[in-house]
């Protein structure tokens, strides 16, 4: 408490200092920051008068950051990391995400495209396109946005159609034979109609020697806006993406073995694992891995103005389709999948000075199914096929009451009924055959809840205290029976002060928070056992984590033309329980040693027999054993993140302007995966970016633009190689294998707008 007065003492003490240097200033209003609109909470809202943890990413930034995919945000937003396994997109926000590799996860951090859920974390698809901005919620969104939102979420709102005629073609060409197209051209059809259409190609060689990491994908989007009069409007918009790239694949790291000088060696390059493998000569690599995602969706938002309120319907669908070959550490994965989701929401709400509310109805429905072969021969061979269905009711209410002209009451209250079945059996071919019914039936019902004040110090600076809770419901894994194949839901609760404020004559912006999470029951997936004596991706509940840390974000405009802009996050976290059990294979005729002992920089229990298998001769003596993580941080949670840069205009003959910007990413080390060993440790670094563009009078735009300059290797996730050796406490040998971020990049960039 005390150190939260003294914050305030602080803050009121600067604030009186800036009004007095405000008083003084002479300036003109085009130099002052923009205000920055965003929906995040159902309505708009100006986020400097908002209780929002939010990062907002303007078009202008998405197309300067080179974004054309969900792993590039990870580079403008601090303490976000994003990577792909095989075709699943994993995305970290604080430390608090899902280690997302097949039709069974879902992420913890929610993805909606103009209101509407993803729920496939392979689904979301090269949709960063014509966008109008993206907003990065950061903390629980359980009253607004429901399930699978514990750790925030991220909402993209598409350009909408205007009945002024306007548009752009952009041309970015660069190193790895980077080729992207992107145009959009839209206007009115009629007084009442109005049209957008939108396509984007992008084409890039693999950053890694051996062809993945690549790029290949043809999308496209459709939007009509129907306005007959000024209390009804109609949006509805239809898109369509094809991915067809070799594939993301993870590239070899270990702390005792020689690695490759180029840390973008492909893992077919050297054709064979590095010997730390326990099959005799390693297992064998291919460059022969593919992916193919298709994605077809339509949503619609309906507006009506019924006087005390403005009444919404979203309905949606989305079909997902799946076919990817991938080399996971030690496993040759082959997938199909296919999802058909569709969601209803329906709403009510107003703003008015007082009172601004929101109450609805929502209902979510998806049928998937999943097929994959598995091999990591001679060990392991098997396959899965597993359908899913998921149905979930939600009814939500959120107000924000103004109980004095300056301070402001926030309520908000979701309940949420998520009911999920599994069928289909799993199938083991090596190391015995067998089959697991992995049928499973669960209901998960929650009650989310947020409260909180807002308190104007003046017309340009508030505080605000929050409080909010958020969940990820339960579900299901194959290939372990009932009822050992489930896993609860996980809880997040997260207590928010902050301050958001603007100076000299609204040229400077600080905005400050300070945040503590309390984790419940957080869900990790992990290599372990099954009772068919094979090796898979397991989940568990982790039991408790607490999270805690701040972040200042500062922006200032000196000049019309010049622009800096910096922030910081701090943010340490530690796991209070964290307990699971892994499976170890014995001695097989098939090996000449013996299975290397367990690979953890945690805990290990005592060695426990196996006894599912022992009628197996070849199986005797397999057991488990416990590992013990209490103690450890979160994954993907760095200590310190951040970012800092500088843009500066000139104003040219002719019209015509030159915009120059640098700017840098910061990151503090920290864990890749639940293993905790050394080689799974991505260090500190910095990264760097420039830009410079050329405008003319006549709406062409030429801009030289580099990323990761100093062509750091950023790693964003990965797991340990499942036969690797490793020894416990300090250094260890253990092959991991490691998604990495492209290498430096460099290009030009020609747009003509009109």
């Amino acid at each position: 408490m005390s150190k939260h007065l003294m914050m305030l003492g602080v803050l009121a003490c600067a604030i009186d200092v800036a009004q007095a240097q405000q008083a003084a200033a002479q300036a003109d209003n085009t130099d002052q920051l923009q205000e920055v609109q965003v929906t995040a909470a159902k309505y708009a809202q100006n986020v400097q008068k908002s209780s929002l943890s939010i990062t907002v990413l303007s078009a202008d930034t998405l197309s300067r950051g080179g974004v054309s995919q969900a792993e590039d945000l990870g580079a403008l937003v601090p303490g976000l990391t994003v990577s792909e396994g095989g075709g699943t997109v994993q995305t970290y926000l604080r430390g608090v995400g899902s280690f997302a590799t097949d039709a069974s996860a879902e992420s913890a951090i929610a993805y909606n495209i103009n209101g509407v859920y993803i729920a496939r974390p392979s689904g979301i698809g090269p949709v960063f396109f014509d966008l109008d901005r993206v907003e990065v919620l950061e903390g629980p969104q359980g009253t607004l946005y429901g399930r699978n939102a514990t750790g925030g979420a991220i909402n993209l709102i598409t350009t909408r159609p205007t009945q002024d005629f306007n548009g752009y073609v952009n041309l970015d060409v660069g190193n790895y034979d980077l080729r992207r197209v992107t145009a959009a051209a839209g206007g009115g059809v009629t007084d009442t109609l109005s049209l957008r259409g939108a396509f984007q190609y992008s084409y890039h060689e693999g950053y890694l020697t051996d062809g993945y990491d690549d790029e290949d994908s043809t999308a496209g989007r459709l939007s009509a806006l129907w306005k007959p009069n000024d209390k009804v409007s109609l949006l509805v918009v239809g898109e369509y993406s094809h991915s067809t790239p070799q594939g993301e694949a993870t590239v070899a790291r270990s702390a005792l073995n020689p690695m490759p000088s180029n840390p973008w060696t492909g893992p077919s390059s050297a054709q064979e694992q590095p010997p730390t493998a326990a099959i005799p000569g390693g297992t064998r690599i291919l460059n022969d891995g593919s992916n193919d995602i298709l994605v077809k969706a339509v949503n619609a938002q309906l507006d009506v103005d019924l006087g005390f309120g403005t009444l919404t319907f979203l309905p949606a669908y989305r079909s997902t389709d799946v076919n990817y070959l991938t080399y996971t550490p030690g496993f040759w994965f082959r997938t199909n999948e296919t999802s058909r989701e569709q969601s209803y929401e329906l709403r009510l709400g107003n703003t008015t000075d007082s009172l601004k509310w929101v109450t609805g109805l929502y209902y979510f429905n998806e049928s998937q199914t999943q097929l994959y072969q598995l091999q990591a021969l001679p060990i392991q061979e098997g396959s899965v096929d597993t359908p899913m269905f998921t149905k979930s009711y939600a009814a939500f209410a959120d107000l924000t009451y103004s109980l004095t002209r300056r301070l402001r009451l926030i309520g908000g209250l979701r309940y949420s009924d998520d009911n999920k079945t599994q069928e289909g059996y799993s199938t083991a071919v090596l190391p015995a055959p067998g089959i697991t019914n992995d049928y499973g039936q669960r209901d998960f019902v929650n009650f989310s809840w947020r409260a909180g004040a807002e308190y104007d110090l003046t017309s340009q600076n508030m505080l605000y205290a929050t409080a909010a809770t958020g969940f990820k419901a339960g579900g299901f894994f194959p290939s372990v029976p009932a009822p050992d194949n489930s896993f609860e839901p996980e809880k997040l609760t997260a207590f928010t002060l902050g301050s958001r404020n603007r100076f000299l004559d609204q040229r400077l912006q600080v905005n400050l928070e300070a945040f503590y999470w309390n984790y419940r029951n957080k869900q990790e997936r992990y290599l372990g056992a099954t009772p068919g004596g094979t090796t898979g991706l397991l989940t568990a509940n982790a039991g408790k984590a607490t999270l805690y840390g701040a972040d200042v974000d500062v922006r200032f405009k000196p000049t019309s033309q010049d622009l800096l802009w910096a922030s910081a996050e701090f943010l340490k976290t530690r796991y209070d329980s964290f307990t699971y059990s892994v499976y170890n294979p014995s001695v097989s005729a098939l090996f000449v040693n013996s299975y290397p002992p367990q690979a953890s920089g945690c805990t290990l229990g005592p060695v426990v027999p196996y006894t599912a298998n022992d009628f197996i001769p070849a199986l005797r003596g397999d057991s488990t054993q416990s590992v013990n993580c209490a103690g450890k941080p979160l994954v993907r949670a760095p200590q310190w993140t951040g970012m800092a840069g500088y843009e500066h205009e000139i104003a040219l003959p002719d019209g015509m302007t030159l915009r120059g910007s640098v700017d840098a990413q910061f990151s503090g080390g920290y864990y890749l995966s639940p293993d905790f060993i050394s080689s799974g440790w991505q260090k500190a670094y910095v990264s760097e970016n420039a830009n410079l563009t050329l405008s003319t009078r006549n709406l062409w735009q030429f801009t030289l633009w580099g990323k990761n300059l100093s062509d750091q290797a950023i790693y964003t996730g990965g797991g340990r190689y499942a036969f690797s050796r490793g020894v416990q406490a300090g250094g260890d040998p253990t092959l991991f294998y490691a998604n990495i971020r492209a290498p430096r990049t460099f290009g030009v960039s020609v747009k003509k707008s009109f």
